[in-house]
């Protein structure tokens, strides 16, 4: 009988179990299909009330429209609805986030190791780096564009590629000298008696036995420079240098006419597609990193 109980008190905690995950799915996964089911609406049906949660037709002008083709529902609605294309901006933020992330993961693995291995600049220099990582950009954005305005970066890849440095140079040194400080000294030392120098060392047996925390670091240094809105408004004022969250805001702009939701939803769904396929496509490498312990195993 108490077995029977206690088999019966297991399948019920399952059940709780699975039911509060899926809850917990339902609320987080939520919002993001409003997003994607909005952009394939109809002006009309986005501000039908109560809400449409299903269409009774999908249309892709919302779509078109961010990339610059006035079709269907929206050529009806007049100039007054066109925006510039969403590729100079797409294409402005794949390359100042694909730098900056390279820039920091490699300097940051640099000063990692020194730290690491070498003891370079005691506690001091990690509260430092430490204290790098945790300012506002609200702080540093008036002296950065006040010191950009100056030697002339502003509306540059450059000006935002050197803001996002100050704090993703940090954020990678921290996450990677904790790997570091996982991989065994002796290591280090049997290849530097094999006759290897520090840098081949580095080379050859520590960024490999770091890949996970390699990869961890560069996705969130990728996503943080990606999604990062308030320097990227202060440092940029023309197309040349405007990264995706700067031309998202151009659909409030419509005091007139409200909002654009349709065609602002569509420009969400496009900024996350590429979040989502470089996930998934090294979903493995980002949790072994995130867990901070299989580079043991």
């Amino acid at each position: 009988m108490v077995n029977v109980k206690i088999v019966k008190w297991e399948k019920a905690k399952e059940v709780i179990c699975y039911t509060v995950l899926s809850l917990a799915l339902i609320f987080y996964l939520l919002p993001l299909y409003w997003l994607i089911i909005t952009s394939f609406k109809t002006p009309s049906e986005v501000f039908t009330s109560p809400p449409v949660w299903v269409p009774s037709k999908l249309i892709l002008d919302n779509y078109l429209l961010i990339l610059g083709y006035v079709r269907g529902v929206w050529a009806e609605a007049g100039a007054i609805y066109r925006y510039q294309s969403i590729i100079p901006f797409l294409l402005n933020s794949t390359i100042v986030s694909s730098l900056t992330t390279i820039v920091s993961v490699l300097l940051g693995a640099l000063l990692a190791y020194s730290i690491a291995r070498l003891k370079f600049g005691g506690k001091s220099l990690f509260t430092w780096l430490l204290s790098l990582r945790m300012i506002p950009p609200a702080v540093i954005v008036v002296p950065i564009f006040i010191i950009f305005y100056y030697i002339r970066l502003v509306n540059t890849w450059w000006a935002l590629i050197l803001a996002y440095l100050i704090t993703n140079i940090p954020f990678a040194t921290l996450v990677l000298v904790g790997f570091f400080n996982d991989i065994p000294k002796e290591l280090d030392e049997a290849a530097l008696i094999d006759g290897c120098s520090r840098i081949s060392s580095f080379l050859r047996i520590v960024l490999p036995l770091s890949l996970p925390g390699l990869v961890a670091a560069s996705i969130i240094c990728f996503i943080t420079c990606w999604n990062e809105l308030l320097l990227a408004t202060a440092l940029t004022t023309t197309q040349a240098a405007q990264t995706l969250p700067v031309y998202t805001t151009v659909f409030t702009s419509q005091v007139e006419r409200g909002t654009t939701w349709g065609p602002a939803a569509a420009g969400g769904v496009i900024a996350i597609i590429p979040m989502v396929i470089f996930s998934f496509y090294i979903q493995k490498y980002l949790v072994r990193g995130l867990t901070m312990g299989a580079i043991r195993g």
